[in-house]
């Protein structure tokens, strides 16, 4: 800083703060969403969080040119922010304009868009394009791109309908954007969906955070939705991707081949995320089927790939050895398909079709923050983890995957195709009751 070279103790804290300052910036966007989304609607919401995004980018870009390390952690904090409110309003946002009958498949753009711009960033760095030390500033710049079309095209775009008329009490609005988002003057059935939905909760006020742990009406469904965050990120997904170099490089990959494996490995995120969006609405699939199956093929990916290491590095003959790093290859592969196929993209917008209008927000903000604390943790603790263990640290993620298996099994419903009013009735609760 100014000049000054960091000694090595301060270079690890310094590193150590600037990476765990993306989550205490998404904890804090999570936090302030349900307030955002509430107060001045979901898509005005969305266009209110680019200012966080610019302000963090600027800083982040400018910590090279002016000497001053401490603006990279400030700029990681103001873009963390931007991140926690858009992972609580984007699914809100998309599930209220959708077609009950459509509401996987858009619920699903959030990740499919978040599994490209982690390709995107992949890409450019690998130390030919950003990834060196002249040009690493650059790639905060690319961020701006979705900002910049966001804030020309998102201004077009109608409010939702469930907001304008639940929420604000204003049904010529809401009716206007119906027919906007529907391409057609025919909505009065599925405005009278809504209306009934606002009329049965016109006396019911708005649910606080506290309320949703409080209140037996909505304790089952917050767990439920607290419990598909922590899969997400207590499968060891992000293990996965934050320490994907290490980990090919355990598996026995030399030179460039581990850049050029996670670049692979974003590839299939993003496939795969593809794939589960045309799945979500299916006949024979749906959340509950989507989601299992994925948890259940990670859990087997995470035995075999330590397994598979194992065989890597002890086998005696190189017949063996090889045999084992192609195993932990397709594996570790495997392991990030089946997170892609539901456990990574069905908890983002699972929130918002089991919380009615005036919970969801606040129930969306919960499942973001618990999201947020989650990957902190596991981003914080995997790499000491593994020091200890090595590749033995998987069996860590195999008996958390277990324990998800079972409570998705037991305890999470199907939400395709269904209302809210259905999805509690199933439950055995009824808000408008309370």
């Amino acid at each position: 800083m100014f000049g000054k070279e960091l000694s090595k103790q301060e270079n690890t804290i310094a590193w150590s703060m600037t990476v765990g300052l993306l989550n205490v910036g998404g904890l804090f966007g999570g936090f302030i969403a349900c307030h955002l989304a509430d107060k001045f609607g979901r898509r005005n919401a969305l266009l209110m969080n680019n200012a966080f995004l610019f302000i963090g980018v600027i800083l982040m870009s400018m910590s090279k040119r002016v000497d001053v390390y401490l603006l990279l952690p400030a700029g990681r904090f103001v873009t963390g922010v931007c991140c926690g409110l858009g992972s609580a309003v984007v699914p809100m946002y998309l599930t209220e304009i959708a077609p009950v009958s459509k509401r996987g498949a858009l619920g699903t753009a959030h990740q499919l868009t978040f599994t490209f711009s982690m390709l995107v960033s992949q890409i450019v760095g690998i130390p030919q394009i950003f990834g060196n030390a002249d040009f690493w500033q650059y790639t905060f710049a690319i961020a701006l791109i979705p900002a910049v079309i966001q804030i020309c095209l998102l201004p077009l775009c109608p409010e939702s309908p469930k907001f304008s008329l639940i929420v604000k009490k204003d049904h010529d609005k809401a009716s206007r954007d119906l027919r906007k988002l529907r391409a057609s003057k025919d909505v009065h059935d599925e405005i009278g969906v809504m209306k009934y939905e606002a009329d049965k909760t016109a006396q019911i006020k708005k649910v606080t955070i506290p309320e949703l742990f409080a209140n037996p009406l909505y304790q089952r469904r917050i767990v439920i939705a607290v419990m598909l965050m922590l899969a997400l990120q207590f499968s060891g997904i992000n293990a996965v991707f934050f320490y994907s170099r290490a980990v090919f490089e355990q598996a026995g990959l030399k030179g460039q081949w581990p850049f050029y494996a996670t670049i692979g490995m974003g590839f299939l995120n993003f496939f795969a995320t593809i794939c589960a969006s045309q799945l979500m609405d299916h006949p024979k699939f749906g959340r509950r089927v989507l989601h299992l199956g994925g948890l259940i093929g990670m859990f087997f990916s995470t035995i075999m790939i330590v397994l598979s290491m194992t065989l890597s590095k002890n086998a005696t003959s190189t017949t063996l050895q090889n045999l084992g790093t192609f195993g932990s290859i397709v594996f570790v592969l495997l392991f990030v398909a089946s997170f892609a196929s539901g456990p990574g993209p069905i908890p983002w917008f699972y929130v918002s079709e089991i919380f009615p209008a005036h919970a969801k927000a606040s129930a969306a903000s919960v499942a973001v923050m618990t999201c947020w604390i989650a990957g902190a943790l596991v981003g914080i603790a995997f790499l000491p983890i593994n020091n200890i263990l090595g590749h033995y640290s998987f069996l860590i993620f195999s008996c958390f995957l277990l324990w998800f298996i079972f409570f998705t099994y037991k305890f999470v419903p199907e939400t395709k195709g269904k209302t809210v009013a259905e999805v509690e009735k199933e439950l055995g609760l009824d808000t408008f009751k309370h």
